[in-house]
């Protein structure tokens, strides 16, 4: 997702599948990007 000048990678080193709803909350928290945002990119 890229948001004005920043960009949002989802880090998943690992490839297990899907992360988890509290990291990804918690990067697009930092972020400052709203469950709506995420959802509509």
């Amino acid at each position: 997702m890229i948001k004005e000048n920043l960009k949002i990678r989802i880090p998943n080193p690992h490839k297990s599948g899907d992360i988890t709803d509290s990291l990804l909350h918690e990067i697009l928290r930092q972020a400052e990007i709203s469950k709506d945002e995420w959802n509509e990119a």
